[in-house]
């Protein structure tokens, strides 16, 4: 999640908070690991990862993040997709090194343990 989090930061999240829009911070398990990625697509929506870096959600070209491309993984799911019920396209915000829903897909409601609310910078002081 660099630049927004990185290693010996800690994330404070809400766990009762079901209402989960685009542009939240989450804590979701995936392989029995927790990991923080920003939510980019909700139920419905259509999500595409072009070749040349571009991430589309329902056909508008969304603005890169920290100037780093969206760049498709090798063995993620096929696009476009749609977002299904209870579902949500997350994305780390250091694009280039993010394991995250390019390469497994959408994350269910029961995977998210939360919503951030905010972020304690451990390292570097």
């Amino acid at each position: 999640m660099r630049p927004t989090a990185g290693d010996g930061d800690l994330a404070l999240f809400y766990r009762l908070d079901r209402e989960l829009a685009a542009r939240d911070l989450v804590v979701y398990e995936h392989d029995g690991r927790l990991l923080t990625g920003r939510i980019v697509a909700v139920p419905g929506d259509r999500v595409e990862v072009t070749e040349d870096g571009q991430l589309k959600i329902n056909g508008y070209i969304q603005d890169t993040l920290y100037g780093q491309p969206t760049m498709p993984a090798h063995d993620g799911p096929s696009y476009p997709v749609t977002v299904g019920h209870d579902q949500y396209f997350v994305l780390g915000d250091g694009r280039t090194a993010a394991e995250d829903s390019r390469e497994f897909g959408t994350v269910g409601i029961d995977d998210v343990q939360g919503k951030v609310i905010t972020l304690l910078r451990r390292r570097e002081i």
